[in-house]
């Protein structure tokens, strides 16, 4: 028994000295990487920069769409590339071009920078594909975090330009009328417009929402919800896109709020004044 007490103890100490020596040699060799990456990274020279044509960039973005009939790619490969008509894409060319950052620059040897139209060519494709901010710039000669910086200061110049015309809000006293009328003709007096919603699937839908996001619709994946009101001509005046998927399309209209002050709509018929307003809705 007291052979077995010593062979116990004397395994014991010898592991005990081996763990002891293995954590001081990796304490050592951490500490050697450690100082090895300190001195990495100082010593890490600056990247630099790639030597692009701006010119050439410019060239390129004006032949393959905006060289009139001569384009190389002709107005249905705009709208699936931009993902919109180019009526929107010059018209937000027309109000933004002049602002900076869509201005243009030259280097200290006068040399042009980066064209505006090629900057705001990057803007529309990246929102139009929601890719990585690199995708095109094999192309437009745009480095990643520059066109970052473009696309956020793009973003904040469509708001102020466009926002308070398409940005969420209420007919006023005189629109509704207008749309009333109009779709009085229509056999819909006093009907604003259509809702709908739309489910769209969330692929990466984090495992602490996937209950709430996940319902019946999509085959019972994750999904987000799109809803919009939009009148006869077209004209969105609500969209929200992020409730719940759990949401059907009842539930969530139960839930719709959209406020429209001093409402005065006309009767459905003449026993019937209300103070409501009216929209279709695919039920």
């Amino acid at each position: 028994m007291d052979d077995d007490c010593s062979s116990d103890e004397d395994r014991l100490h010898i592991f005990q000295e081996e763990y002891a020596a293995d954590d001081e040699a990796w304490t050592v060799l951490f500490e050697s990487s450690s100082s090895e990456e300190e001195e990495l990274r100082v010593d890490r020279p600056r990247t630099a920069n790639k030597r692009c044509d701006f010119v050439d960039a410019y060239i390129r973005v004006v032949s393959n769409y905006f060289n009139g009939r001569e384009s190389i790619y002709n107005e249905v490969d705009f709208e699936r590339r931009f993902r919109r008509p180019r009526a929107v894409f010059n018209r937000v060319h027309d109000h933004l071009m002049g602002t900076p950052p869509f201005e243009q620059y030259k280097d200290p040897t006068g040399k042009p920078g980066i064209y505006p139209l090629v900057k705001l060519v990057g803007c529309f494709r990246f929102i139009a594909h929601g890719d990585t901010y690199n995708r095109d710039d094999e192309n437009l000669c745009i480095g990643e975090t520059t066109l970052r910086d473009y696309v956020k200061q793009f973003a904040r110049l469509v708001i102020v330009a466009f926002g308070t015309q398409y940005l969420n809000r209420a007919p006023n006293k005189q629109e509704r009328q207008v749309i009333s009328q109009e779709m009085g003709e229509r056999l819909f007096p006093g009907c604003l417009g259509s809702w709908d919603c739309k489910h769209f699937a969330w692929k990466n839908c984090p495992v602490r929402l996937a209950g709430q996001h996940q319902g019946h619709a999509e085959g019972g994946k994750k999904t987000l919800i799109l809803e919009a009101i939009c009148d006869h001509r077209k004209y969105i005046w609500h969209a929200n896109f992020g409730d719940p998927g759990s949401m059907n399309g009842r539930s969530r209209l139960t839930a719709f709020v959209f406020a429209v002050e001093n409402v005065s709509m006309p009767p459905l018929d003449e026993h019937s004044p209300r103070s409501s307003i009216a929209y279709l809705a695919p039920f």
